[in-house]
């Protein structure tokens, strides 16, 4: 017996709801596994299920051990994966977090390139709330520098500069009076982001403050970006957040000169007793393309 075998049988039996159709996905017979099950439970000495001959619970203390197995033996995984890709072609699953904007407007403009480029990587891409702390089910944690955030167990890599500045839609622009100065910003309709209300004070360069004032507020990017190219009103984004719609032609820039302060976007990985292959590759590649494109 072993525990990464026994902990494999255990999340598998909770998973297909029953010893018998556990044994069979795992190309084993029920009573093998209920030996895995009775050892595993003998050496943490705790039940972890209850089992009769209809049917099967879990414990509290098995539900438990459930929710950290499935993560340990994903990991598990991973630490092969990494430790195969230094002698051959890269592999395995790479988790990714970062807020919407961030991976709807950015990441995914380059993933499908670094997917042609490494075939056998897979990637999932999950949602995180702006200010989160890294969460250590992720292998890259993608977000703006986290200044009090001071963890050990994290390795902080700067990927990409950006500047939020103005842009509208060519038909927008067409019907309103011309904007010239920062101050006929207030003249203007803006789409804001965020859950701050219709009227928001942003600083720009040079300590420059500007009050916005606009009839549509979403903390969805996409539909402010939308909002904009129907010609709604203003959008106060970073360039690499409109990107498409610039090459379209479907937004200009307004006041070219008018940004905001530099900022950055940062990955936070787990520092591991193994090689962040994937992780390392996929840093690199975003920092080659969004930091020349930034």
């Amino acid at each position: 017996m072993d525990w990464i075998t026994c902990t494999k049988s255990f999340v598998s039996v909770v998973e297909q709801g029953s010893l018998a159709q556990a044994a069979s996905t795992l190309n084993t017979s029920s009573s093998a596994l209920s030996k895995r099950l009775s050892w595993l439970e003998k050496q943490l000495g705790v039940q972890l299920l209850k089992r009769t001959t209809r049917n099967l619970t879990v414990t509290e203390a098995g539900k438990v051990f459930y929710r950290r197995s499935v993560h340990l033996l994903d990991d598990w995984q991973q630490i092969l994966a990494e430790t195969t890709s230094t002698y051959g072609e890269v592999q395995g699953v790479l988790r990714l977090g970062a807020p919407l904007a961030t991976g709807s407007r950015v990441l995914v403009h380059y993933l499908d390139e670094f997917l042609q480029t490494y075939p056998n990587i897979q990637v999932e891409l999950h949602t995180v709330t702006p200010g989160q702390l890294p969460d250590l089910n992720l292998d890259v944690f993608i977000s703006r520098e986290l200044t009090d955030f001071n963890s050990t167990s994290y390795i902080a890599t700067r990927l990409f500069s950006f500047q939020a500045g103005f842009y509208a839609s060519p038909g927008y622009l067409e019907d309103r009076p011309a904007i010239e100065t920062p101050e006929q910003l207030t003249q203007h309709n803006c789409l804001l982001f965020g859950n701050h209300g219709h009227e928001q004070e942003h600083i720009f360069e040079n300590n420059r403050r500007l009050r916005l004032r606009g009839n549509f507020t979403t903390q969805n990017p996409e539909a402010l970006v939308a909002a904009a190219v129907a010609g709604m009103g203003l959008i106060l984004v970073g360039q690499n957040t409109v990107r498409r719609e610039l090459s379209n032609g479907l937004l200009v820039p307004v006041l070219p000169e008018l940004k905001q302060p530099l900022n950055a976007a940062y990955a936070y990985y787990p520092k591991l007793n193994y090689n962040h292959t994937k992780t390392k590759l996929f840093i690199d590649f975003i920092k080659q393309k969004a930091g020349a494109s930034g």
